[in-house]
């Protein structure tokens, strides 16, 4: 694991971003709070930006303790294909550019055409990623 991008933030503060490119510039992931929800996005970079996927990860009103600031980091695997956005330890979306599929723990947006139908983010599915 190589850790991209680290940011403390404070959930719900607008126009948040964090983001981090893989070393051969093809894929990127990018992490929004916009004052409302929070959201990770993969991407790939070009002369147009083309979002890949969006990943929800948290509404702002259903954060608790939400005034106390967080540790927001960006981690590349090994290979540099997969990312995972972590919040305070604990990985809360991945995003997997090989395979186009994107996980996160509430499952939302459902999977769109050609995406994997399963999308929820289970600690199993993180190990299998990331294990140490």
């Amino acid at each position: 694991m190589q850790l991209g991008a680290e940011a403390k933030i404070t959930v719900g503060t607008p126009e948040t971003f964090l983001e981090s490119t893989a070393t051969a510039g093809t894929m990127r992931v990018v992490f929004e709070d916009d004052g409302t929800t929070g959201y990770l996005y993969a991407i790939r970079p070009g002369p147009e930006l083309h979002i890949l996927d969006a990943l929800h990860v948290y509404d702002v009103a259903k954060v608790a303790d939400r005034q106390i600031p967080v540790t927001v980091q960006l981690f590349w695997d090994a290979t540099e294909t997969a990312a995972a956005l972590i919040i305070n330890g604990h990985c809360h979306a991945l995003y997997d550019f090989q395979r186009m599929a994107g996980f996160c723990r509430n499952a939302f947006p459902p999977a769109r055409n050609g995406q994997l139908a399963k999308r929820e983010l289970t600690d199993e599915v993180v190990e299998q990623y990331f294990a140490a």
